[in-house]
Formats: C-alpha cells, sequence, structure tokens
C-alpha cells in the first residue's frame, strides 16, 4: 500500500505514526496469541464433540427399534433409561456445537489468519516510517 509519508514532516510526526504502531501490533500479538489459544481449545472440543457425537448417534440409532422388542420388565426399563439419557446428552451437544464444534473452530482459524496477515502489514508500516524519518532533519 501506498502510504502519505510524505506528509509526516517531522520526527514527531513520524514518532507518533510509531507509537500507533507499536500499539497497534502490541494488540495484534495479544489477539493472535488468544485467537491460538482458542484454537487450541476449539480443535480438542470439536474433535471430542464430534466422536461423542457418532458415538452417541449410533447407539440411539441401533437401541431406538430393538427396545420396543424388549420384554417388560427391569432390563427394558433400563435400557429405555439410557436411551433417554444418551439422547439428551446428544441433543445437548447438538446445542453446543455453535459454540464449540467444528464452525466455531474455522471462525476462530480465520481470526487467527487475518491476524496473520495484518501483522506483517504493521511491520512494513514501521519499516517505511523508520525509514522516512531517517530523511527527515531533527
Amino acid at each position: 500500500m501506498n502510504y502519505s509519508l510524505s506528509l509526516l514532516k517531522t520526527h514527531a510526526d513520524c514518532d507518533a505514526v510509531l507509537a500507533f504502531c507499536t500499539s497497534k501490533s502490541g494488540l495484534l500479538n495479544y489477539h493472535n496469541n488468544q485467537t491460538d489459544h482458542r484454537a487450541e481449545n476449539l480443535t480438542a472440543s470439536a474433535t471430542g464433540l464430534a466422536s461423542e457425537l457418532t458415538g452417541l448417534n449410533a447407539f440411539i440409532t441401533a437401541m431406538t427399534p430393538v427396545i420396543p422388542t424388549l420384554p417388560a420388565g427391569k432390563d427394558r426399563d433400563k435400557q429405555e433409561n439410557d436411551l433417554r439419557v444418551k439422547t439428551d446428552r446428544r441433543d445437548t451437544l447438538v446445542a453446543r456445537q455453535g459454540q464449540t464444534g467444528p464452525e466455531a473452530l474455522v471462525e476462530s482459524q480465520l481470526e487467527q489468519n487475518l491476524v496473520d496477515l495484518q501483522l506483517p502489514a504493521v511491520q512494513e508500516l514501521v519499516d517505511l516510517v523508520t525509514a522516512h524519518r531517517a530523511t527527515l532533519a531533527s
């Protein structure tokens, strides 16, 4: 990008831009660390969530048609209760998926990528302003 460096006429002008860049760089580095940490957590969560959902769905699919064929009694009641608990757990995980599932992971990865693109742009401006500053009379 072409910056209007020629409008910076004094060291103080350049120092103000460099201070802004330092502040922006610090914020971006902080955000980068946060999104990196969040992505790591979301990777584990999304992977675990997907694995648990797969297991729950397999159990629910297998047991739903079997339970009505079981004779009435303690075992059938236990199986019905187990199916109900696993169905509730599946519903809870599906509801949570938007917050900790693969969609949230991909969004976090995008955030991290955007920060990764911004950091070099800030550093480039620092280099340009520093070089321009050197050309100015004290």
